[in-house]
């Protein structure tokens, strides 16, 4: 539910500031999603006149438009909307004018030059549609501020309303929680509607009493179909909705107001002047407002005439039956249909609009001639109709007042505080509850637009709401407090993480054999190869306590092979044990994983990737990347089990976690494992240590990001990350990333020689850096890592 806040006014006087609006609203339940100030950063944008059109005659999907804001002051801007003809007036930004986040200047787009910008109403932030120019009221004078124009200096809430409160999908629903809370007066629109002759020819017939528990017909005639004035058009833009026709507003409007949708038939598209309300029937088909060929389904509620159907009943219009330029005369509709009804109609369709959000949350059936009527007189104010003072109004079934009885004491006892009786019964009738004291206990009759309450609990929350859910008192529950410890949690993360990069996860034996180091190639004075020794052991491949998690991992990986596995990448999170002079082994938790064959599945072009020893790294950096740690550090590393050339050494802050690499061929042979399978095993405890104490949530970067590409030519043995380093230090604080895509050895280099290639993010939180800027990040990263390695640019 979106609104001004100036329209807001209008129903109740607000006399506390926006952001103690937005606050008193979420302390009561009714959650503001975003409070905004749309015009705060737009300047220089004015209306301006569509005076000639023309094709780009470098560019099939771009126009050249010339514009008149004023008498004399015309030019040409360059657009790819269609949506406008001659004599529109638009939103024009000139040179120099300001949009949330860009400045608007002179450019040359396809060889023709666009001395401004035509905006859309995402662009003025008074929508979200992008498909178009928002075309303006025709009243609007030329080179008004476009931001005065639209209201857009105005406060903007936008409320998330949960699937109960109906009653606040509307202004008046809204305005009348904001008396309740300011303690003033809710003032509804004084309804009249003018007399005339005019007869109202139309029948109504309801077959589905259930799906339709109440429908007004009300026939406007002598209308003239013309843009609506300014003051409405404003009001629907700032609540999201592209004005149209006053036909057509004004339905939209009385449903912001109301909550009660609307719907307008041309007249002269009813068969009979009879209206029909019932279910679809076998093969019924309907073309909706957005010009779809919808089938019906026997479930579905339809508006129909005695020929055929013109809509679908609280969804959506029928394109046979709506309202045109050469309108005269409208049908307005005003009913109350069913909300499961429309909740699975409008979702097996696809359909979710404005009328079912509300119907499908229960609209008020007492409420429904207050709205007709209301649209009736904004229909003879802005559109010059007739309107017929006989009302239609089929009503099978009228709803019982809901009486519950509410003891005070029992909110005390709920809440935990104390509330007088007399606040009791001021809250609940400054929310249109009447509240009648009957001894201990008040009865309290429900309104019909609050249909969620049913129970004593209910009318309790309603008080504790309206006296502010901040009011609550904290108190510590009884008994030993649950939930799980940050170390619990982390592990938990660990393995959501690596299940996420597609791992399995594997649980392997704790009990293993002691030849199962001697496999490994460990050498005898490696740590893994002193064991806690069982005295007496079920089997002999059972004598020892693991001392690394690595060959458990290996035959696991083995006997997916043999099952004709393609591609295999198994983790375990587990505990290792080592000897000590305690009575119990020393235990300490250990990651290990194993990764072989293809990476990705093979498809019909492309033979698959494979695990390889940087895919391995990657999802180590992925994993530190998951739990907001540094990126973990890699240094080159020799020694079994992995491959002499193709491991590394993993830290974090300085401390040693274990190893990454390439399984040795002898060791692969040993295990029955394919060649170039790669391994890392490291220590869990310095992880957990570095953890953050809580979630670090940095905001989104603004303004659009620079990427640039820097090869340099170095010493063979100078290491990647050092090059790395010496780039995101001298590139800061332009430099937000910086990542190794490409390393080369051959031809194109000199002997001794190797090219690393960096991808570099630039980047700042407060405006958009320039070519300019990135030229002198880009100079001052040459010079230091030059001055530092002796490296040279690649060119």
């Amino acid at each position: 539910m979106r609104f001004g806040l100036s329209w807001l006014k209008e129903y109740v006087d607000v006399d506390v500031s926006p952001e103690e609006l937005k606050d008193l609203l979420n302390f009561s339940g009714t959650k503001v999603e975003t409070m905004e100030r749309p015009g705060a950063e737009i300047q220089g944008v004015v209306a301006a006149e569509v005076l000639n059109i023309v094709d780009h005659p470098n560019a099939d999907t771009l126009s050249l438009v010339d514009v008149r804001w004023a008498d004399g002051e015309e030019q040409r801007v360059v657009c790819g909307a269609k949506n406008f003809k001659l004599g529109d007036r638009v939103p024009l930004a000139r040179v120099g004018a300001h949009l949330p986040g860009v400045e608007i200047t002179e450019r040359k787009i396809r060889g023709e030059v666009s001395r401004g910008m035509l905006c859309s109403g995402a662009e003025l932030g008074v929508s979200k549609d992008q498909s178009g120019i928002l075309i303006l009221p025709s009243e609007v004078t030329l080179g008004a501020n476009v931001v005065e124009a639209l209201g857009l200096d105005d406060v903007i809430y936008e409320l998330e309303v949960t699937p109960n409160r109906g009653d606040c999908m509307s202004l008046i629903g809204v305005a009348r929680e904001v008396a309740a809370l300011v303690g003033k007066e809710l003032r509804l629109p004084e309804v009249h509607v003018p007399a005339s002759d005019v007869a109202n020819p139309i029948e109504v017939q309801i077959d589905d009493p259930a799906g339709c528990s109440r429908y007004i017909a009300r026939y406007i005639d002598g209308i003239t179909i013309a843009p609506s004035p300014a003051w409405m058009a404003r009001r629907l833009l700032a609540a999201g909705i592209r004005p149209i026709s006053n036909a057509v507003d004004v339905t939209n409007y009385v449903l912001l107001e109301t909550g009660q949708p609307l719907h307008a038939f041309d007249a002269r598209q009813i068969t009979d002047n009879k209206i029909v309300v019932r279910r679809a029937k076998p093969g019924e088909k309907l073309t909706t407002l957005d010009g779809i060929e919808r089938q019906m389904r026997l479930v579905d509620l339809l508006i129909c005439d005695p020929k055929r159907p013109l809509a679908i009943a609280g969804v959506m219009g029928g394109e046979d039956s709506e309202v045109s330029d050469d309108t005269t005369a409208l049908v307005l509709e005003a009913a109350r249909f069913d909300p499961s009804s429309v909740s699975q109609t409008s979702r097996d369709l696809g359909l979710l609009t404005e009328a079912s959000a509300r119907f499908e949350r229960g609209v008020d059936p007492e409420g429904v001639p207050f709205a007709a009527a209301r649209a009736c007189m904004l229909f003879a104010e802005v559109a010059g109709g007739l309107i017929s003072t006989e009302v239609v109004d089929e009503y099978p079934h009228y709803p019982e007042r809901r009486t519950i009885s509410l003891r005070p004491s029992r909110t005390e006892h709920l809440l935990g505080y104390e509330i007088q009786v007399d606040d009791q019964i001021a809250h609940l009738r400054a929310v249109g509850f009447d509240v009648e004291p009957a001894g201990n206990v008040l009865k309290v009759e429900v309104p019909t637009f609050r249909p969620d309450v049913e129970r004593e609990v209910d009318l309790i929350e309603e008080v504790a709401r309206l006296e502010g859910f901040d009011k609550l008192p904290a108190t510590i529950p009884k008994g030993r407090s649950g939930g799980l410890k940050p170390a619990q949690i982390a592990d938990r993360r660990i393995r959501q993480l690596l299940s996420g990069v597609g791992m399995a996860e594997a649980w392997t034996p704790s009990l293993v054999t002691s030849k199962d180091v001697d496999d490994l190639g460990l050498p005898q004075d490696h740590p893994a190869r002193h064991a806690v020794v069982l005295s007496n052991p079920m089997s002999e491949d059972e004598g020892v306590l693991r001392t690394t998690i690595l060959p458990g991992l290996l035959r696991s990986v083995a006997r997916n092979v043999a099952q004709r596995a393609e591609g295999v990448a198994l983790y375990e999170l587990a505990r290792i044990y080592e000897p000590s002079d305690a009575d119990l082994p020393q235990e300490a938790d250990v990651l290990a994983a194993v990764f072989t064959g293809l990476r990705t599945g093979k498809r019909w072009r492309d033979a698959g990737r494979r695990w390889d020893f940087f895919s391995a790294k990657g999802v180590l950096e992925a994993l530190f990347t998951g739990l907001r740690l540094e990126a973990p550090r890699f240094r080159p590393v020799t020694g079994h089990p992995f491959h002499p050339t193709r491991a590394a050494a993993v830290s974090l802050n300085g401390t040693a976690l274990g190893a990454l690499g390439e399984i040795h061929p002898e060791v692969c042979e040993r295990f029955d494992v394919p060649e170039g399978s790669v391994a890392f095993e490291i220590a869990v405890a310095p992880i957990m240590a570095a953890l953050p104490p809580r979630p670090q949530v940095a905001e989104l970067g603004r303004y659009p990001a620079i990427y640039l590409d820097l090869a340099f030519v170095v010493d063979a043995g100078v290491p990647a990350e050092k090059i790395g380093d010496l780039i995101a230090k001298s590139g800061a604080p332009e430099v937000a990333k910086v990542e190794l895509f490409d390393v080369y050895t051959g031809e194109q280099v000199p002997a001794g020689k190797k090219s690393l290639a960096y991808a570099l993010e630039l980047r700042v939180p407060d405006r958009t850096l320039t070519d300019e800027d990135a030229t002198t990040v880009r100079d001052r990263i040459l010079g230091a890592v030059g001055e530092r390695t002796g490296a040279e640019l690649r060119t």
